[in-house]
């Protein structure tokens, strides 16, 4: 059984200016995070909206084992 969830996202100026000094002060550490881990660099510079309007789709997909 596999579930499939859909969400929409678009950028935020003033998110990406937060991750930007951040990614200064962290000497680039946090964009290597960021890198690492695209779900979290979305969610960070971004904000959710409808499929519409996005820019960015972020898909996850679940398998639930059935015993």
């Amino acid at each position: 059984n596999t579930k499939l969830e859909v969400s929409g996202y678009r950028p935020c100026l003033w998110k990406m200016i937060l991750v930007g000094a951040g990614v200064i002060c962290s000497g680039g550490l946090l964009l290597l995070l960021l890198y690492w881990l695209p779900e979290w660099g979305v969610k960070s510079t971004c904000t959710h909206t409808t499929l519409k309007d996005a820019h960015t789709v972020l898909l996850r997909t679940t398998v639930c084992a059935v015993v």
